[in-house]
């Protein structure tokens, strides 16, 4: 082998021996504590629907600023260049080809004020040029500055009506911000919910390892027995089979396991391949039994009705539904504006002499751009004008059918708002009811789980006399398992009926001490 090869395969080696500690098998890495604490923060830090949901809200504040912007105001600058040539219908035109030139460069201001109105602000220029003899002034320096303003009286008016849009783009960033609420809601729920499933499923596989364990023991009981001719060999292959079918069940809460760890993981958005989402999950949180700490039913369907997100979110539909009611009634009100106009003006230029027979003279306005602009604001050259217009189409159905539509609107979403607070009603009772339910089932759990071990602990006794058989010993063996498991199971069923009942009030995020920021929301 040449010393190349040797150094190759000295590097190929080195990186191997660099890569082995992180080659470790998950099966091997040590357990992620899980806290139900930190479930809940991953979740709101990590979950992949809450992520998505939040940039609803964001993209309902931009629509607040796109009607708002209704009330910007527009700076327009226009210039340009032109010639004209053409003939002159003029018996006095000389010459009878006549030609202007023309330059303007024009800057204007307007703006739509919340009370219904708008104003323009215009400043006009026009430098003019032209080849007739008997222009006064050549070229010529026209200056003019136009004050316009138009307020609605009846149809249009009011701050109300003008900013309906944008009080309905309010509404429905609200309305956003509910459902980004019931969203975060419902996903936590399923996360603690998910974080039992997977607490229940340790706790039964311990009960399912003792119980197998106690199976080996009677095993090796029996075989004993079997051995000094006290009992009949028929019973090892009893004490067997039952070991084997306890094996069975303990294999298959391992697998149960594993499924609510991934289902956890995927709440919590651990990517599997990373050596996080590989790891087993161990929860820290002991599954406790508090009963009465969920207050009375009269306090939680006062709460449902006054926090539940989708009960406030038809509310604030009612709110946009009546500001387009009172902004439709307006637009039945005739058309009745108000308008004026101010302006000044003032030319300059170039005089020329002009003589025509008898006649002679001169332009009194001579001089350059700058004298145009100091007699436009001199105020001694202006304009103003005052009226009003007033329109209305005979019969307005259009407006009219727009506003019993809305009407309508407004009743159809009466009916949904008194429809959801019935369901919100029955979900209350019955997540109520069914905590009641489930703390009646823990005690009753407990007290089988008693039962069951008193009864296996008499009959262990009488086996050992040789008063029962092993058949008997491994029944009670599977009662007192199953006991077991359904007082765990009872608990757990309690810690996700109140969740359910914290649900459907809307209290998860307070008694998890939450509160959605508006970084949260964006």
């Amino acid at each position: 082998m040449s010393l190349l090869s040797k150094v190759v395969l000295g590097y190929i080696f080195a990186f191997f021996i660099f890569l082995q500690p992180l080659m470790v098998n998950a099966e091997d890495a040590p357990p992620i504590p899980l806290s139900l604490k930190e479930t809940i923060e991953d979740t709101l830090k990590n979950n992949v629907s809450i992520a998505v949901q939040k940039y609803n809200s964001k993209i309902s504040e931009q629509s607040i600023y796109e009607e708002e912007a209704d009330f910007d105001m527009t700076l327009d600058f226009d210039v340009s260049v032109g010639e004209e040539t053409g003939q002159s219908a003029s018996a006095f035109a000389n010459p009878a080809k006549s030609r202007n030139q023309n330059y303007n460069w024009d800057f204007s201001i307007s703006q739509k004020f919340v009370t219904g109105g708008d104003y323009e602000l215009s400043f006009d220029n026009n430098r003019n040029r032209t080849n007739s003899t008997v222009a006064g002034l050549n070229p010529q320096y026209s200056t003019e500055m136009n004050l316009t303003l138009t307020q609605p009286l009846l149809k249009d008016f009011g701050i109300d009506n003008n900013k309906s849009d944008i009080y309905i783009a309010k509404n429905n960033q609200k309305i956003s911000d509910y459902e980004f609420m019931d969203s975060v809601i419902d996903i936590i729920t399923n996360a603690e919910n998910t974080y039992w499933d997977l607490v229940f499923s340790i706790e039964d596989l311990k009960v399912k390892k003792k119980s197998l364990e106690r199976a080996q023991d009677l095993e090796k009981q029996v075989k004993a027995q079997v051995e000094v001719g006290t009992m009949a060999p028929l019973e090892i292959l009893q004490a067997q089979s039952e070991v084997a079918s306890r094996d069975e069940l303990l294999l298959s809460a391992q697998d149960t396991i594993l499924d609510n760890e991934d289902s956890l993981k995927n709440i919590l958005n651990y990517s599997f391949d990373t050596k996080q989402g590989q790891s087993r999950l161990r929860p820290t949180e002991d599954p406790a039994f508090d009963p009465g700490t969920e207050g009375t039913l009269v306090e939680a369907l006062q709460e449902a009705l006054n926090q539940r997100p989708d009960l406030l979110g038809k509310k604030k539909e009612l709110d946009n539904r009546n500001i387009e009611v009172k902004y439709n009634e307006n637009q039945t009100y005739p058309t009745l504006d108000l308008v004026s106009s101010l302006g000044l003006n003032g030319i300059s230029g170039e005089a020329i002499n002009i003589t025509s027979g008898s006649f002679q003279g001169t332009s009194k306005f001579g001089g350059g751009y700058g004298n145009s602009l100091s007699d436009l604001g001199s105020g001694k050259y202006h304009l103003w004008e005052f009226g009003l217009n007033f329109s209305y189409p005979i019969g307005n159905r259009a407006a009219k059918s727009q506003l019993v539509a809305k009407k309508l609107e407004v009743a159809q979403l009466l009916l949904d708002i008194k429809d959801l607070e019935k369901t919100i009603a029955v979900e209350v009772r019955e997540a109520y009811r069914q905590i009641k339910t489930d703390i009646k089932r823990v005690h009753a759990s407990r007290l089988a789980r008693k039962l069951a071990e008193e009864k296996l602990s008499a009959e262990e006794k009488k086996f050992e006399v040789g008063l029962s058989t092993s058949f008997n010993v491994l029944e009670f063996q599977e009662d007192l398992a199953e006991q077991q498991s359904n007082e765990i199971k009872a608990i757990i069923d309690y810690k996700k009926s109140k969740n359910r009942l914290r649900q459907v009030k809307a209290q998860t995020l307070r008694d998890n001490n939450i509160e959605l920021s508006e970084s949260d929301k964006t």
